[in-house]
């Protein structure tokens, strides 16, 4: 079994919550990730960056999971997410579902720029997201809920994910009648 890559997270003294995927980022690792930004959303977080350096590719729940995040913000006047660092597959990924729409995707490595550095070398040393094994039940909702984010976001995901929501659903209700 593959372990589940960790995400890292801080804080910058600006405010902007720092987050760092160091592997795929997945369905095994998004819960947790939408569980830490929404406390931080709570605890009156508005500008989020996700740093892409050290994760090779993303899956469909956890785009969607970004795609959540991003609607989580859109009330929030200053709010919102700067992806950073994705390498070119992350890159197609996000256009091809029309996420670089949503987020402010950074092809030209600006944002930040100040503190990418100081950054890197201390996000390791920072915060770990915990873990945790979530059931098989919770897991069907978030990946249904990452699903239904996609095909929010563009008309065109619709036919790519009809199956997978279809899919989820069905499970979701066979699981409520065990």
């Amino acid at each position: 079994m593959n372990p589940v890559a960790p995400i890292y997270a801080g804080q910058l003294q600006n405010g902007v919550i720092w987050i760092r995927i160091e592997g795929k980022g997945s369905f095994k690792n998004s819960t947790e990730l939408k569980t830490y930004v929404s406390l931080a959303i709570k605890k009156g977080a508005m500008k989020f960056v996700i740093d892409l350096e050290n994760c090779p590719v993303m899956d469909s729940t956890f785009m969607g999971t970004l795609v959540g995040i991003n609607r989580s913000l859109s009330n929030i006047e200053e709010g919102g997410i700067d992806v950073i660092n994705a390498n070119t597959r992350n890159q197609q990924l996000l256009t091809s579902l029309g996420i670089d729409k949503l987020l402010r995707l950074d092809l030209e490595n600006k944002v930040y720029e100040e503190f990418r550095y100081e950054i890197s070398k201390h996000i390791q040393n920072g915060h770990y997201l915990d873990h945790e094994e979530v059931d098989n039940y919770k897991n069907a909702i978030h990946s249904l809920e990452a699903h239904k984010e996609l095909t929010k976001a563009e008309k065109s995901n619709v036919p790519r994910f009809k199956d997978v929501i279809i899919y989820l659903e069905q499970d979701l209700k066979n699981k409520t009648k065990s």
